[in-house]
């Protein structure tokens, strides 16, 4: 029986290089690499809602045998589906084997939540797979998905997945409240808004209807019985007395959604406070480790949960370069004939790259941090503010992920990119004189007060080259 083995063949100190001119160079490793093909038995798991579908293969003496179970997923049944799968292997391995509940392995399809409790209950050693990854077959039946996870199982084609402590679930479980109190606010918020339009009230441009204190109060005078003559001057037509029933009724239910969000996120950062978290070498409170990440430019106490949430532990991952590419901030390549025919962005961690891009924006509007100075700069070089915030992001990404391994506070002083060359301190007039085409930049410099090449680069230091 062939056994398809896929890319868990590793060629330890290979390299592979990508030139100016999207060619490819490989060092050789004419000694070979040690390499697994197979394990002593595999097991695959496809999921859904109603019932798990299970496919065991075992190494019986020169052949390999395939067993297969459908199971509810009534915790009893889940329960009943492990008992079964090592008593397969155990009974019909030749040589037998003996295999323990905590070292089972298995490759298991990460279909929405219908994975987890199967993860919960088996513990083990689980390999959870993206569905798209895991099937590549042209038929698609739950049997063949079954059949192919226990295939890559026993070939060792996944590595073993990272399952979080209960505490982290119940931490995300609050943070998914909170964004789901807040998304309904938000959006009780822009009805809001929506319905003052109607009635010609263009207040909203000045602020948040619900959030601006100013804007607020204004909207509150309108809905009152009797509005005072100074809003009446700016909209005399007012709200009809029905639409004022409506709208403040939306207010009431933006106030309560406010309210549960704050609620949920005090109870989220007790939780965080409340534990502790691994650093590289050892472990801090969650209090303490909250004040760490917040050292990092543009972090504030919600980009910090959706991190702690997320990452948990520095450990999980070998370097920046891994954090950021499940954080979606590290573009793969795609590589055909040696060539590099474009660049793809994994998919990563949603929540997190959001968060860090949210954080990467403000610090580019604002530029009063080296990070939003540097990623400004990036944009007017290339005209793309999502270029510029993805850059920035990711050295976010690579600063949360150093503080949190060290359980230092960040530091500057760690980076280079934001060094100054030495510039030879000369009249701009003088420049002419080196090349005569630079007279057409004269007008255009005095005009922004830049007299001297030091004044050029301490404004394309600060951002305001432009």
């Amino acid at each position: 029986m062939h056994f398809y083995i896929g890319q868990n063949i590793r060629q330890n100190g290979s390299e592979t290089k990508v030139s100016s001119k999207k060619r490819i160079d490989f060092t050789n490793n004419d000694e070979g690499t040690v390499i697994q093909l197979h394990k002593e038995c595999g097991v695959g798991i496809d999921c859904h809602s109603k019932f798990l579908q299970i496919s065991v293969i075992v190494k019986a003496g020169q052949e390999f045998k395939k067993y297969q179970h459908t199971f509810p997923t009534d915790s009893k049944s889940i329960d009943a589906a492990r008992k079964w799968v090592i008593d397969t292997i155990e009974k019909n391995s030749v040589p037998p084997i003996t295999v323990k509940a905590d070292t089972l392995s298995y490759s298991i399809e990460s279909t929405s939540t219908y994975h987890l409790p199967v993860v919960q209950r088996w513990g083990g050693i689980p390999e959870i797979v993206n569905p798209k990854l895991a099937g590549s077959s042209h038929r698609k039946t739950d049997v063949l998905d079954a059949t192919m996870l226990a295939r890559q199982n026993i070939d060792g084609l996944w590595k073993t997945s990272f399952v979080p402590p209960r505490d982290v679930w119940v931490l995300r479980s609050l943070i998914s409240q909170k964004e789901s109190f807040e998304k309904a606010a938000t959006k009780i918020s822009n009805q809001i808004n929506s319905h003052l339009l109607k009635f010609g009230i263009t207040v909203g441009r000045d602020g948040s209807v619900t959030g601006d204190n100013e804007v607020r109060k204004c909207v509150m005078d309108l809905l009152s019985d009797n509005p005072s003559e100074e809003v009446l001057k700016l909209y005399p037509l007012g709200i009809p007395d029905e639409a004022k029933a409506l709208i403040r009724e939306l207010y009431e239910l933006h106030d309560e959604n406010a309210k549960k969000e704050e609620e949920y996120r005090k109870l989220a950062i007790e939780k965080v406070c409340s534990m502790e978290w691994e650093t590289k070498d050892g472990v801090l409170s969650g209090k303490d480790m909250m004040q760490l990440l917040q050292t990092v430019p543009g972090v504030g106490p919600n980009s910090a949960l959706n991190w702690l949430a997320n990452i948990i532990t520095p450990r999980r991952f070998a370097n920046a370069r891994a954090i950021c590419a499940y954080c979606s901030l590290d573009p793969s390549v795609k590589i055909s004939a040696q060539h590099v025919t474009s660049t793809v962005k994994r998919g990563g961690n949603k929540a997190i790259h959001k968060s860090l891009c949210f954080a990467a924006s403000g610090l580019m509007s604002k530029r009063a941090e080296p990070f939003g100075i540097w990623g400004f700069k990036l944009y007017q070089a290339t005209g793309k503010w999502k270029k510029g915030t993805n850059a920035v992001a990711r050295r976010m990404a690579m600063a949360l992920y150093y503080v949190q391994s060290s359980g230092q506070p960040f530091d500057y002083n760690k980076f280079t990119f934001m060094e100054m060359p030495e510039v030879i301190d000369m009249s701009i007039i003088d420049l002419v004189a080196i090349n005569p085409e630079f007279h057409r930049y004269i007008a255009g410099f005095n005009a922004a007060n830049i007299k001297s090449t030091q004044d050029m680069a301490d404004r394309y230091h600060n951002g305001s080259l432009h």
